[in-house]
């Protein structure tokens, strides 16, 4: 697992210094402050978007919201690729809005351009606000209701009470939201490449798929794993601090009673979310299926999929994300044994480098690794499995880790006491308890392999298209009809998304008791 990270920092650490000298002018300083600009103002707008929503949701009367609060973690069920390449097909030149008021008005309008930073910078918090909103709305529910009380009785008003009590304590929660959108963008490939902001990853791609220097491309990677490494060690530093949330009452925090004007406001800003993020992307993705059916365009036949073709993505898709999480199950579960039976955290850390790589650089890592050393997987199907399991591997030792660490020893120990073996224990008492974690492990690494682009585009063998992949080339030539079909499909296979989703609006777990 920590062979891509290792591979990837020694070539980009053992380049010439010439090559460091030259690309740092022209190429890493520039692409240093795009990615942290994006970064940084995706971060403070996820923040910012995620706290009041969360807010809203939780502690206010507003209509509706028990229906709102599943729906506005729903968009992380649509790629964020998807979402910036329906919003392109919608907003961009010739889109579908520039068509419609044509139609109305007689005359051709430009619309702004969603092209660059603000359209980037729009997607992307879109796409990662529901990290600081579920975070923040499990917060919120663990409060103790005695704080607000307090400072309510010595007269501070709900504004005060909100900046002086409420944020400090929703902090820890806050702060680990905000660095993990951080590290997702950063590691982003499909909303800046769609929308045309250069980033370290998008420079790395054109690198290794246009001109396939993998010099350059592993220098790149080197400072792109260290602004990452960073942003994780911070992450699990604040996370660890500000895990537990203690409830000293069973008492519910009273609900805020908004005003008409603030009523009315806090449903336009969901409704605002909701149509950006969930209504616009699936209502483009519908009006181009209809139309693929419609009208259909003899031009565009090389582009299109045929129901037997539709069928072959969608079977190799879900080959490929099945086969990767369970592989990484396997591999997660002797690891995770030893950290939690024994203590012995250190091959648990290693074992998760992959994290810190977005999936171009496994991709590049695992192709110099397979092109000189083993170059019968180069361009194969296990190639791309590979990739997925190093990328998402954490999340499969993550749940198996949390499953075990419930079990208590003292029922292995005390099936061994009347005789059982090993693999009986592991049967009949250790895996019944783990299952459920070990089912949503595995749900996790198949659906983010399930999306997963970058990687796929750069080791997937000949022939072997997956539905992410024939979106994108049908999208990235403009025949969005004909990537119509492939993306709904996506979508429909990403729903169980929405039942893990579900997990964080269960009653929280009380700890401390």
């Amino acid at each position: 697992m920590a062979l891509p990270l290792i591979v990837t920092l020694w070539r980009g650490l053992s380049t010439e210094f010439s090559l460091w000298a030259t690309l740092w002018q022209a190429r890493v300083l520039p692409l240093l402050g795009n990615s942290l600009a994006l970064a940084g103002a995706v971060t403070l707008g996820s923040l910012v978007l995620g706290v009041l929503l969360a807010w809203l949701v939780e502690r206010t009367d507003l209509p509706g919201r028990k229906i709102f609060g599943p729906l506005l973690v729903a968009t992380l069920v649509i790629p964020c690729y998807l979402i910036a390449i329906w919003h392109v097909s919608f907003w961009g030149p010739g889109g579908l809005l520039e068509r419609a008021l044509a139609a109305l008005l007689g005359a051709s309008i430009k619309v702004p351009t969603i092209y660059g930073f603000v359209g980037a910078w729009l997607i992307l918090v879109i796409a990662t606000y529901p990290y600081v909103y579920t975070l923040a709305r499990a917060a919120l529910r663990s409060l103790d209701p005695q704080l607000e009380e307090a400072a309510r009785s010595l007269g501070a008003h709900k504004l005060k009470i909100f900046f002086k009590v409420t944020l400090p304590l929703l902090a820890p929660a806050l702060a680990a939201g905000g660095l993990l959108t951080a590290v997702y963008v950063l590691s982003d490939y499909g909303v800046v490449a769609t929308l045309r902001y250069e980033t370290f990853t998008t420079a790395i791609y054109k690198q290794l798929a246009g001109r396939y220097d993998q010099a350059p491309a592993a220098l790149l990677s080197t400072v792109l794993i260290a602004l990452t490494v960073i942003l994780l060690v911070i992450q699990q530093r604040l996370w660890g601090r500000g895990r537990h949330y203690y409830k000293a009452s069973q008492r519910a925090l009273p609900l805020v009673r908004l005003s008409v004007w603030g009523r009315g406001a806090a449903m336009g800003l969901v409704g605002l979310v909701l149509f950006f993020g969930l209504i616009l992307p699936s209502g483009v993705s519908l009006y181009w299926w209809l139309e693929s059916i419609a009208r259909p365009n003899p031009a565009a036949a090389l582009w299109g999929s045929s129901l037997a073709d539709l069928l072959r993505y969608a079977g190799n898709s879900l080959f490929s994300a099945a086969t990767a999480a369970t592989l990484a199950l396997v591999l997660a579960w002797p690891i995770a044994y030893r950290a939690v039976r024994y203590e012995q955290h250190g091959l648990t850390r290693l074992a998760q480098a992959g994290q810190a790589l977005p999936g171009v650089l496994i991709a590049l890592a695992l192709a110099l690794l397979l092109h000189r050393f083993v170059p019968s997987l180069y361009f194969t199907i296990w190639a791309l499995i590979f990739a997925y399991v190093i990328r998402f591997f954490s999340h499969a030792l993550q749940a198996v880790e949390s499953g075990l660490a419930r079990v208590p020893v003292r029922l292995e120990e005390a099936a061994r006491s009347l005789g059982r073996s090993t693999v009986s224990i592991w049967r009949r008492v250790t895996f019944p308890l783990v299952a459920p974690s070990v089912a949503a492990g595995w749900t996790l690494v198949f659906l983010n392999a399930l999306r997963e682009l970058p990687a796929t585009l750069l080791l997937r063998p000949p022939g072997f298209d997956t539905l992410p992949v024939r979106l994108w080339i049908a999208a990235g030539e403009g025949f969005y009809a004909q990537a119509a079909a492939p993306a709904l499909v996506l979508i429909i296979l990403s729903l169980p998304m929405l039942y893990l989703l579900r997990v964080g609006d269960r009653p929280e777990v009380r700890h401390g008791d």
